[in-house]
């Protein structure tokens, strides 16, 4: 008895239809080795829907004009409701990089009231945020084109810091930053660095950075687990065929030589389906 099975290309599939049909993307000549690079890509631009504390930097102010469409994102915010309207258009495309949010790890919100075509009307000053699970943490009101304020990571350490620690580079000495200049330049190059904020402390790319052909390297790296996982998954599952052979065989197994597994992936566990027989096995959870 062997297991007919393809967790990776199951997964694969799956990714395929949350980008197609529940992100609306066109995904077109994407070749099947760099989906999930895509995917990752445009999950990290769209926060997922949860409830998170709003907590202000000690320097934030808001512009009078901008106040209610600053009250209308933090209302979205704190109740877990769809922010995707204040993001940039560039959202709606998968192949779309946002250098600083890469880099530094930031996303930039319009703070517009009126909705236009799905989207709120754009502003020019943008407010700057990093996001975690539990927290929005409002670094500032910055114009368009602050992408590499350093500012907005002095903000981050000074307010924040145990946010950003694990990014930290202990041990290394420099001279100083690169000019904002430099670092809009080498981003456009794919290239990385690291931020040095006015204490001396060192940070990598908060955002991950990218590799060379502009992936995100936290991308890359949770490809290559995901796959991994589902490898091994995938493995443990051929060896456990015996050990349920009487449930099998409850369910009208008759001696086949293969029996065929189909992977589906929930909020909370990985699943093996055996249609075949009607058969869900779970095999690990989230």
């Amino acid at each position: 008895m062997k297991l007919k099975a393809d967790f990776v290309s199951d997964w694969l599939s799956s990714l395929k239809d949350i980008l197609e049909n529940a992100w609306g993307y066109n995904i077109d000549g994407i070749k099947d080795e760099e989906l999930p690079y895509i995917y990752f890509n445009a999950e990290k631009k769209r926060p997922r829907l949860r409830r998170r504390n709003v907590i202000l930097a000690d320097t934030f102010e808001c512009p009078t004009d901008l106040q209610a469409g600053w009250d209308r994102l933090k209302d979205l915010i704190e109740t877990g409701r769809d922010i995707t309207p204040h993001l940039s258009k560039s959202v709606i495309r998968p192949n779309d990089r946002d250098s600083m949010l890469d880099d530094w790890g930031v996303h930039h919100f319009h703070l517009g009231e009126e909705l236009e075509k799905g989207f709120v009307k754009r502003t020019g000053p943008l407010l700057f945020a990093l996001i975690t699970n539990n927290a929005f943490y409002a670094i500032g009101v910055y114009h368009h084109g602050a992408w590499a304020n350093l500012d907005i990571i002095e903000t981050i350490h000074r307010n924040w810091r145990s946010a950003i620690s694990k990014f930290r580079i202990n041990g290394l000495t420099s001279t100083g930053n690169i000019t904002e200049q430099q670092r809009l330049a080498l981003r456009a190059k794919q290239g990385n660095t690291f931020t040095i904020v006015s204490d001396g402390t060192t940070y990598a790319p908060i955002g991950g950075g990218v590799v060379s052909a502009g992936y995100n390297i936290q991308a890359i790296i949770k490809t290559d687990m995901e796959k991994a996982k589902l490898e091994s998954l995938q493995e443990w599952l051929d060896s456990q065929l015996n050990e349920i052979r009487e449930e099998l065989v409850e369910h009208g197994y008759a001696g086949e030589a293969e029996i065929e597994a189909k992977l589906v992936i929930t909020d909370i566990e990985y699943i093996a389906i055996l249609p075949k027989y009607n058969i869900e096995i779970v095999l690990v959870k989230k």
